[in-house]
């Protein structure tokens, strides 16, 4: 990325650039069937949330409404709701795909030459949570056998890692309904 101060608008350009994104960002994999907010809007909105450390939806809410948003450069304000309805119905190839471009990319430009040892790191992670069952991916969230507290989407991530700074996730894959369990869960 070029010197000088970093912001959102400069991460963007990197992102689209030099990540080769540009295409990702703009279709993203869509699901939703008459979309009012463009899904690169919504899409950038979360990278720049993650960017941020703001993983919640309410956080990223609170930003894209914030005097802020300008400078972040997400297009419009939205709801926490608006980005839940987008993420599940997001459609995993096309970020497969981009995720898969990224690795390339950066083993291309010798990204992983500074780690002597390179591995796989598994994480699971839950996310979307409601009141009722919404869609087949809903998982229950159980205190015990008989009392459901609610439902999420549990999802398990893979990255690739070294031993240097660089990170970097390339799939994730979502729990479906044939392997919920009845286990009770640990908390929220």
């Amino acid at each position: 990325m070029a010197r000088g101060r970093l912001s959102p608008r400069r991460f963007k350009q990197f992102v689209t650039r030099q990540l080769h994104l540009g295409a990702y960002l703009r279709h993203p994999g869509d699901g939703r069937r008459q979309p009012q907010i463009p899904a690169s809007t919504l899409l950038w909105a979360l990278l720049i949330g993650q960017v941020l450390r703001e993983w919640s939806f309410a956080a990223i809410e609170a930003l894209v409404r914030s005097p802020a948003r300008r400078a972040l450069a997400v297009g419009r304000g939205f709801s926490d709701d608006t980005l839940g309805y987008f993420t599940e119905r997001l459609q995993p190839a096309p970020t497969r795909r981009a995720l898969s471009g990224v690795l390339q990319q950066a083993k291309r430009n010798k990204g992983f030459d500074d780690s002597r040892f390179l591995g796989l790191a598994l994480d699971g992670t839950a996310t979307s949570r409601c009141a009722s069952e919404r869609c087949s991916l809903c998982r229950p969230h159980v205190r015990d056998a008989h009392q459901v507290l609610g439902y999420r989407h549990e999802l398990a991530l893979i990255s690739l890692v070294g031993d240097g700074a660089l990170s970097l996730p390339f799939d994730l894959e979502p729990y479906g309904p044939a392997t919920a369990s009845t286990a009770p869960a640990s908390g929220c």
